[in-house]
């Protein structure tokens, strides 16, 4: 059924081209779609992919695990004053998706104006366990960056982390005794 669904958008957007011409098109429909879905995009990729984020077997995937396996990161923000301002006025105007993504797989039904207390309460609680989820802040760079890190994941192992083209790997899971821990994963 969605290959209906797309066929009918593409078929909408084709009509309307030829009824309204591609520029007027193109600038109130296509560059507007462009410009919301390639952050998505960008801000989804980013949460998900990492070196430093393991991916689980059936066999070790608890929620918990799940739910901690993304970062956080601000959105276009970085250290210095311009970073911390288009940090600000991208969190404010996204309404905090991308900093505030690990209290969103933990509970989704949080609202997003309650959001912010929520990752500082995760936040707070995860550090009395050694646990940080703040990744690099979210920029065309990291992207770049996370995919020449992250080139494949092995079929091998309960716990796995992206290998770059090399075969190395940025984590490797540290098992205290035999079976999955959840103390374990340490830089190599």
């Amino acid at each position: 059924m969605s290959d209906v669904g797309i066929f009918i958008w593409i078929a909408s957007i084709l009509y309307s081209i030829k009824v309204f011409g591609f520029l007027n098109v193109f600038r109130i429909y296509l560059l507007p779609y462009l410009w919301v879905n390639h952050w998505l995009v960008l801000i989804t990729f980013l949460q998900h992919t990492d070196p430093a984020i393991p991916h689980y077997e059936a066999s070790a995937f608890t929620f918990p695990r799940g739910a901690l396996s993304t970062f956080d990161r601000e959105l276009m923000g970085g250290p210095s004053i311009i970073g911390q301002i288009t940090g600000w006025i991208c969190a404010t105007a996204t309404h905090g998706i991308c900093e505030t993504h690990v209290a969103h797989h933990i509970c989704s039904k949080i609202p997003h104006y309650h959001a912010w207390e929520a990752r500082d309460a995760i936040n707070k609680r995860l550090a009395q366990e050694g646990i940080f989820l703040q990744g690099n802040p979210a920029t065309w760079s990291e992207a770049f960056r996370v995919v020449r890190e992250c080139k494949f994941v092995e079929d091998e192992g309960e716990v796995r982390f992206y290998k770059n083209a090399k075969g190395k790997a940025a984590r490797v899971p540290v098992f205290t005794n035999a079976g999955v821990s959840d103390s374990g994963i340490d830089m190599q």
